[in-house]
């Protein structure tokens, strides 16, 4: 594993569960404390809401995408940063007709052994430790995302469902 390489060396995943269609690739790098990632979200893509015990933050470098944390809601457009606190419930929604380019940032880094392509930036001589990595939760979380996405966007939950309903007979 050498401590520089170029992003076309690196492998493409797709490591994120969606709730509602669309698709992100991403591609990762990690050291010991911290890990990037480089995702690219699809029209449509809706992550699931998750945790992790990590500090992240998100630059968009193109296109646009809504970020959702806790119980509110960002419009992320190309040069919008922000961060997420960890352990705060978050997800995102690419509700734009074309896709939207992030870059994330995890500290300490998230777990990437479970990430498809991720690759460690590490001298030659040096041995990875991951023991600071942490897990992302997805399961037991009790917040009901699509209740929070009408309450941001100002639409009735059956105006949100029929939107969604429309999109996807498309």
């Amino acid at each position: 594993m050498p401590i520089c390489v170029n992003i076309d060396d690196i492998e493409e995943g797709q490591n994120v569960l969606q709730t509602r269609g669309g698709a992100m690739s991403t591609k990762m790098v990690y050291g010991n404390d911290c890990n990037m990632m480089i995702a690219v979200r699809g029209p449509g893509y809706h992550s699931h809401p998750h945790t992790h015990d990590a500090e992240q933050i998100n630059y968009v470098t193109s296109g646009e995408v809504w970020v959702f944390i806790n119980d509110r809601g960002f419009l992320m457009k190309a040069g919008d940063l922000c961060r997420i606190p960890r352990n705060a419930v978050h997800w995102a929604w690419n509700r734009s007709g074309g896709d939207v380019t992030l870059i994330e940032v995890h500290a300490p880094a998230c777990d990437p052994l479970v990430r498809k392509g991720a690759f460690g930036l590490y001298f030659e001589d040096e041995t990875p430790d991951l023991s600071t990595s942490v897990d992302t939760v997805r399961s037991g979380i009790e917040v009901d995302p699509m209740e929070i996405e009408a309450r941001v966007l100002g639409l009735s939950v059956d105006e949100l469902k029929a939107e969604l309903a429309a999109a996807n007979s498309n």
